[in-house]
């Protein structure tokens, strides 16, 4: 083959090859999508891009080397308590719950009602000489079970309070306290209403539910004031308080009088008293008790009640309501040690009745086992002079001596709230008056060494 034809050989195939290729790209266009972008050229040197991202990943390396703490020697690792933490509160624990009492109250506090309830059931057995009649009494009875409403109203200065009682005997319902409180921001306290004298007698003032012994004592039947209806005004210091009642005369709120403004037996009677802390908690005044947390406490009480007769009324014998009495009261309370001393003394206004009463209570008590069992032992003496009272219908009396001495012990279960008392008692003299609460019934005349057995479960919640 000579040269000229093997040149027109390849100029053919060049323009064969041309064309088919031209018409292979022709194809090419018509199936792939427009929007697929041409793939970009990879780089020949591909050493060169290598070695870069090896001294990148060297540098980061370094880096984070430089920026982590030095390493912990085993042994030397302490470990932190896991916090627990709490679930949120209630969001209404402010306004309804229990606080020695069920209660519910607004957020702002101006409002509020408190309720609790007590139970005293009691069982009581009484021996006494008898020439006619039983010698021996015994029995169940539920003593007391009220409901009681506290709170305040418009504002925390503004308090009410009141008892709803059933009798113990008849179950009937009645009012046994109620009063409303202001207290004034210099710290006076005003209370109108009916309610038991503040003032005279330590025992009285002292809630049934916090008494030492299963009932108050007959010391405190004979000379106490009872409930009352009047107004009173006190204030409270660190180391002392003053109180002042006045009121209609003794047990002129009792359930048993007619309590109407025209039927009371004096025209005016009040009750003063001067409390001084020697040292201790105004708290620890409110109960006969001492409890193992509680510091050293000394309380000095000095009172009196004056009774001013009804005169010109219907009933001739209101003329005979004259009396005055004074007493002093001394209360030492240390580490579950708690020892309580009380004088009093009564005497006649009216014209040709010339009695002088007196009498005097000492009690002490040890919680051998804190909060648990608490042995105690009380004495009593009471001096009549010849008769069961002064003023009007009074009895005279065999033996104006009286002498009674108790044992016993409570058992707390949740100290006040739920405890058992069981306690005897014997009066080496004769009762010339019965006394139900107390579990003292009357002697026959001549006759002595009466004893009582009593005993109580009390819930107060």
């Amino acid at each position: 083959m000579t040269d000229h034809s093997f040149r027109s050989s390849l100029v053919v195939a060049t323009l064969l090859g041309t064309i088919f290729i031209t018409s292979e790209a022709s194809l090419y266009g018509q199936y792939v999508l427009p929007d697929v972008a041409a793939q970009p050229m990879v780089s020949s040197d591909i050493t060169s891009e290598i070695e870069t991202l090896y001294r990148r990943i060297s540098d980061l390396e370094r880096k984070i080397a430089e920026t982590q703490p030095e390493p912990i020697p085993p042994g030397e690792i302490e470990l932190l308590p896991c916090v627990e933490t709490e679930p949120p509160p209630c969001p209404f624990s402010k306004c309804v719950g229990y606080d020695n009492g069920f209660y519910a109250r607004t957020c702002d506090m101006n409002y509020m009602l408190k309720i609790r309830g007590l139970i005293q059931f009691r069982h009581y057995a009484d021996w006494r000489n008898a020439t006619s009649g039983d010698d021996f009494e015994s029995g169940f009875v539920v003593e007391r079970a009220p409901i009681i409403f506290s709170g305040n109203f418009i504002s925390p200065q503004l308090k009410y309070w009141y008892i709803l009682q059933a009798s113990r005997a008849t179950g009937t319902e009645f009012l046994e306290e109620g009063k409303l409180i202001y207290a004034f921001e210099n710290g006076l306290q005003f209370q109108a209403g009916r309610f038991r004298d503040p003032a005279f007698l330590r025992e009285m003032d002292i809630s049934y539910a916090r008494q030492l012994a299963v009932e108050r004592s007959y010391y405190n039947s004979v000379f106490a004031t009872g409930v009352l209806e009047g107004i009173s005004l006190s204030k409270q210091n660190d180391w002392y308080r003053w109180i002042a009642y006045l009121n209609d005369g003794r047990n002129s709120g009792s359930s048993a009088r007619s309590k109407d403004f025209f039927q009371d037996n004096a025209d005016i009677a009040i009750s003063a008293s001067t409390d001084i802390k020697f040292f201790g908690e105004w708290a620890q005044y409110g109960d006969f008790t001492s409890w193992p947390d509680e510091e050293r406490a000394m309380f000095l009480k000095l009172a009196m009640f004056y009774e001013n007769p009804e005169h010109g009324d219907t009933d001739p014998m209101n003329d005979q309501a004259g009396l005055i009495s004074y007493a002093t009261e001394l209360t030492y309370e240390s580490h579950g040690f708690a020892a309580f001393g009380s004088f009093v003394g009564r005497h006649s206004l009216v014209e040709g009745q010339d009695i002088n009463q007196f009498g005097g209570l000492c009690q002490v008590s040890y919680q051998v086992i804190p909060d648990h069992w608490e042995p105690f032992m009380r004495y009593e003496y009471i001096w009549f002079d010849g008769f069961t009272d002064v003023g009007a219908g009074i009895n005279p009396v065999n033996d104006s001596n009286l002498n009674i001495v108790a044992a016993g012990f409570n058992w707390y279960f949740h100290r006040q709230g739920f405890k058992f008392t069981i306690e005897a008692m014997h009066a080496f003299n004769e009762i010339p008056f019965s006394s139900p609460n107390t579990g003292f019934l009357a002697d026959e005349a001549g006759e002595s060494g009466q004893t009582v057995l009593r005993s109580q479960i009390q819930l107060f919640f």
